[in-house]
């Protein structure tokens, strides 16, 4: 079998079993540097789908796009050697398997397929493996082409390889493992404080997902399906990263584009099938999402499309004819569910205020989230005009830079108390067997762990 050494570089497989890709931040830890063009992730999907359509997708084809996305992402570590004295350096990676990882756990399962959480036998590193439910090698691959464009950005899960299963000859994503959830870590916390989260908290996740988001935007990316359970929540509560690209798409490619998403975060294009819609279907999702961490449940849960935007017209009011005309082809259709809604109702809709009242959420607060749910697209928030807004003025100091070193001043903090309550006890202890006295047991380890539990993800 191959050796098992774990190493991030992206690798032509040939007859081997994984291909990985390096986890490398640029000089700020933010923006990416873009390597690969939209055109060339277009061309390369185009590509993968072509081959799965055609049953051409062999281990050798695999291996070959997965070379060809290497060249547009240079790896990171690899190991060098020299073909001849003086000669230039030649990279080689160490192919290896998915039998050099052990599963230590299970994260989701759903109609996609399955998550799993596993560790890196060699080095003990813990990744997540995604596996398909249908041996779709194209697909995968597709969302390792969108993973690997925007790689290294600190609020995206990172990629580290596409890795084959030399029994089953199926393939799997080799991912970075995050943590839960956000939709597991607001229900806990709803469920240990009576309350969804405060509206700092919100400020804090809302500037991380934004810059995600502009990222995926910059590189001509629609992820499609933003919602809590496609958020994941780093162990240390400081950092969430967007994942699950597999309805991610390419804007790149000309419309008409399908409907894709989950229902309750669709933008009313979305809904209404509206052939040419655009990356502002990720902001009005990412609005839902921003309601949703305010309120603990989701805005609009609407069965079926009349129900659903009956649901938004009640919340946000009814779109005006100008409005409506954003919607183009589906201008009529829209005209009509309005209709319906007017007959029906008496009341005129506009109730997220009452919904979100200013002890929840502050004017500017609620400036950015009105923004995010405009139902004209044309009037909706980008993601760049979004981080402008004042309400994120000062979010900075939670960038992946800055909350990595409060991470760092946290642990550090607390191995100093740590340190300073044992010398204390070990004083004590020497006083009172210098004087004949019993010694009092001093718990320095329970006021260590209880200080920690103040620091619980997301915690106020």
């Amino acid at each position: 079998m191959a050796s098992c050494k774990h190493l991030f570089g992206l690798a032509n497989m040939g007859d081997g079993d994984v291909c990985t890709v390096a986890d490398k931040l640029d000089g700020d830890g933010d923006d990416v540097v873009e390597i690969m063009t939209a055109s060339r992730l277009a061309e390369l999907c185009a590509m993968s789908d072509d081959h799965a359509a055609r049953g051409t997708m062999g281990a050798r084809k695999v291996a070959s796009i997965c070379a060809m996305i290497e060249e547009c992402h240079p790896a990171g570590d690899v190991e060098e050697s020299r073909g001849r004295k003086g000669g230039r350096p030649r990279r080689r990676v160490n192919c290896t398997s998915t039998r050099c990882y052990r599963q230590i756990g299970r994260i989701s399962k759903g109609g996609f397929g399955l998550v799993v959480k596993a560790e890196q036998r060699d080095t003990g590193q813990t990744v997540a493996m995604k596996t398909l439910r249908a041996p779709d090698a194209g697909a995968l691959l597709r969302e390792a082409c969108y993973l690997a464009a925007c790689h290294g950005h600190p609020y995206l899960v990172g990629l580290h390889g596409v890795a084959r299963n030399p029994r089953t000859e199926q393939y799997c994503l080799v991912m970075e493992y995050v943590g839960p959830s956000l939709r597991d870590a607001l229900d806990e916390y709803v469920k240990r404080h009576g309350r969804a989260y405060p509206e700092a908290t919100v400020r804090r996740i809302m500037h991380q997902l934004l810059r995600g988001v502009k990222a995926m935007h910059d590189r001509r990316i629609i992820h499609r399906d933003i919602k809590t359970d496609n958020i994941l929540v780093g162990e240390d509560g400081d950092v969430v990263k967007i994942c699950d690209f597999g309805l991610a798409m390419s804007t790149e490619a000309e419309p008409p584009y399908e409907k894709a998403g989950t229902a309750p975060y669709m933008a009313p294009e979305m809904l209404l099938e509206k052939p040419d819609y655009d990356e502002l279907v990720d902001m009005w999702s990412l609005g839902c999402v921003m309601a949703e961490l305010l309120s603990g449940g989701e805005p609009f849960e609407g069965k079926g499309l009349k129900d659903h935007l009956h649901e938004i017209f009640a919340v946000l009011g009814v779109p005006g004819k100008k409005a409506r005309k954003a919607f183009k082809s589906k201008t009529k259709l829209l005209a009509y569910v309005v209709r319906q809604w007017q007959q029906q109702e008496q009341h005129a809709g506009d109730q997220l205020r009452e919904l979100l009242p200013e002890k929840l959420l502050s004017r500017d607060g609620f400036n950015v989230l009105k923004g995010l749910l405009t139902f004209n697209p044309n009037k909706r928030l980008t993601a760049a005009a979004a981080l402008k807004h004042r309400w994120f003025a000062g979010a900075a100091v939670d960038d992946a830079s800055k909350s990595g070193a409060a991470a760092l001043l946290r642990k550090t903090a607390l191995s100093i108390f740590g340190f300073v309550i044992s010398a204390w006890a070990l004083l004590r202890l020497s006083i009172s067997a210098m004087a004949g006295i019993g010694a009092e047991y001093i718990n320095a380890q329970g006021l260590e762990i209880a200080l920690h539990r103040c620091y619980t993800p997301f915690g106020p």
